[in-house]
């Protein structure tokens, strides 16, 4: 976890969100004015994520994670962007290490997410924390990692964000280092894959058609979980701290 504070700068605070649930006492190194750790017994990283949140004190926000690195050069952008443009929610690139494969293919452009449909990681994200206090709006926590659906929390946060009529921006900006391999890339079976789309279509009330496959029981069966997908997030309580 070093890595994710090496950054000293007087603009920046780090909020740490451990979920202790092994007992595992705090090192030293987090022993430093510019740090605050707050220890839960809670799981879930949208869980996590919403108690960095609610006990913020500053008006944006970075979300971050204990593999990662941030770069000094986008976090100053990182400042201006913030004194410039005062945006309401804004994304910025990942970089892999030169040996790895790139985190995704980027725009190399600034976009506004009102006109482009722009995939986001959470690492990559900076929120105006005092806005989404406002309009209310926390991840949804049946989704994300240490959840029984793992991922796409990101995607349903930004489609809560700009429901509520707050505007976004992404910059061909590069503002942390990560591998690109984690828990998140991991490839998931077909079925679930399908079971996941049906609750995140379902939660973003959207439609979602199936592929067509050349094969009628396979076809059938991503149709049955699909279906059982919206039928969970249906008779599920949508859930918040």
């Amino acid at each position: 976890m070093e890595s994710a504070i090496n950054i000293v700068h007087p603009q920046i605070k780090y909020l740490i969100i451990h979920q202790n649930t092994s007992n595992v006492n705090k090192p030293a190194f987090l022993e430093r004015p510019d740090i605050e750790v707050i220890t839960t017994n809670t799981k879930g990283l949208s869980k996590s994520r919403n108690i960095g949140l609610k006990n913020c004190k500053t008006e944006y926000a970075i979300i971050g994670d204990d593999d990662l690195e941030y770069i000094m050069e986008g976090l100053i952008n990182v400042l201006e962007i913030i004194k410039i443009d005062s945006p309401d929610f804004a994304s910025f690139k990942i970089q892999t290490p030169s040996d790895e494969l790139e985190f995704k293919e980027y725009p190399t452009e600034k976009l506004f997410f009102k006109d482009s449909h722009i995939t986001v990681a959470s690492i990559e994200m900076l929120i105006n924390v005092e806005k989404i206090k406002q309009k209310n709006i926390a991840f949804d926590e049946r989704f994300g990692l240490g959840t029984y659906l793992r991922q796409s929390e990101e995607e349903i946060f930004i489609s809560d964000l700009t429901k509520n009529g707050l505007n976004g921006i992404y910059y061909p900006i590069f503002i942390v280092k990560h591998p690109y391999e984690s828990t998140g890339t991991k490839p998931v079976k077909e079925s679930f894959k399908y079971f996941l789309k049906g609750c995140v279509s379902e939660r973003l009330g959207e439609k979602y058609r199936l592929p067509k496959f050349n094969s009628f029981l396979r076809s059938f069966k991503n149709t049955i979980f699909l279906y059982i997908g919206r039928m969970y997030i249906t008779f599920t309580k949508r859930s918040y701290l």
